[in-house]
């Protein structure tokens, strides 16, 4: 998919959520916001249509360590990791979830990236997006999502800032605890995705600022570890067969009725749709001859066409013609403002949608259309989502 939503968690339910819908293919941002706890997670499921979702984890709650195994790892070691483990954690093992990530190879020695969590935790967070209506592909710690060269990497999320160090060795700090932090550590230097506070015991190297969930998806494609294994590995639907009636005349039967059921509904709402357009399109040819009364809007438009004298300028009819027949599509689409810039040759709209996905198709069918597009900010207000569109004739 060349979209991607990410959802950053808090350490608990009660705590802010940050989101944002990711172009992959163009490095952008599409749509972003924050939630105030896990309550809102089933609104925003409803409005972005309860898509596959990449989840980051606050990584103060992932610990992330390196293991040393004595021989090239079996499936009988690995299985045997977390009691290697056990001296170094002060919970009990059997109440924790390790992870797996790349094996290391040294000379004759392996080392094995591993992360470890609360197990119940990892439970939670997947039930509260599961109910929600999320289907959750990959899950991973936020700070390891963070660019890495040479020199450690911060950048600030909420209350904290993350904190990369290597490839496998990542913070989170609180905000109140960052200057004593960089104090004991002593870095040498440090490279600082966010604007740098005062007195800190180190100055940073700045990078150009970044949203902290864009620099995160950004990086997305460089990092294939997920929490999501064993038995949270998720699960493929399985596909089913059809059962096969043993009365072949009732399935014959019941299709029939069925079929003449959807074609009298799809006939209703087909003439439904087309009624609410053609008032839309009065109202809009209004709205550009405010002196005229519509008679029959198909010869009138055409009249003015024919009028421009050429078919190839892009002009004010010839774009809301192609408007028009683009928006028979999307019934949930509403005009709220029209505007046309006549030395740009530009129509340009405000309009209010049920959800970004109608946004994005109608600016991709206008793009399919040979038109040039852009589209403005988008913003959710009262369940709807409102933004501006303005589109043009290529030169």
């Amino acid at each position: 998919m060349s979209e991607q939503l990410v959802i950053r968690l808090g350490s608990r339910p009660e705590q802010g959520i940050s989101w944002l819908v990711w172009a992959s293919h163009n490095q952008e941002v599409i749509a972003s916001g924050e939630l105030a706890n896990a309550e809102s997670l089933p609104a925003l499921a409803e409005r972005l249509g309860k898509r596959p979702a990449i989840v980051l984890l606050p990584a103060s709650e992932v610990v992330l360590k390196h293991v040393a195994l004595p021989a090239k790892p079996t499936r009988q070691m690995l299985q045997a990791l977390p009691y290697m483990l056990e001296e170094e954690q002060a919970e009990d093992v059997d109440a924790l979830f390790i992870a797996l990530g790349k094996l290391v190879q040294q000379g004759d020695k392996y080392i094995q990236q591993v992360a470890i969590c609360q197990r119940d935790r990892l439970v939670n967070w997947l039930s509260l997006l599961q109910n929600a209506g999320f289907s959750v592909t990959k899950m991973l710690p936020d700070a390891l999502l963070l660019p890495f060269e040479s020199t450690p990497c911060c950048i600030q999320l909420q209350t904290q800032w993350l904190l990369k160090q290597d490839s496998w060795q990542v913070s989170a700090i609180d905000t109140s605890w960052w200057k004593d932090y960089l104090a004991l550590e002593k870095f040498t230097s440090i490279l600082s995705y966010s604007p740098w506070p005062e007195n800190m015991p180190i100055s940073a190297e700045l990078a150009t600022p970044e949203l902290p969930l864009a620099l995160l998806a950004s990086q997305l494609n460089k990092h294939d570890f997920t929490l999501l294994q064993g038995e949270f590995k998720p699960k493929r639907q399985a596909s089913t067969r059809f059962k096969r009636w043993q009365n072949t005349g009732a399935l014959a039967a019941s299709l029939v009725v069925l079929y003449m059921v959807q074609l009298a509904f799809a006939n209703w709402q087909l003439n439904k749709e087309a009624l609410a357009l053609q008032k839309q399109s009065s109202s809009l040819y209004q709205q550009a001859f405010p002196s005229e009364r519509v008679v029959n809007l198909g010869r009138q438009i055409q009249q003015k066409l024919n009028a421009t004298g050429s078919s190839d300028s892009p002009n004010f009819l010839m774009l809301l013609n192609s408007l028009q027949s683009n928006l028979a599509n999307l019934p949930d689409f509403t005009l709220e403002n029209l505007r046309y810039d006549d030395k740009r040759s530009e129509l340009r709209f405000q309009a209010q949608a049920a959800s970004f996905q109608s946004f994005e198709r109608l600016k991709s069918t206008l793009e399919q259309a040979g038109f040039i597009v852009e589209q403005g900010a988008l913003s959710n207000s009262a369940g709807k989502v409102q933004g501006s569109i303005a589109m043009r004739g290529k030169v």
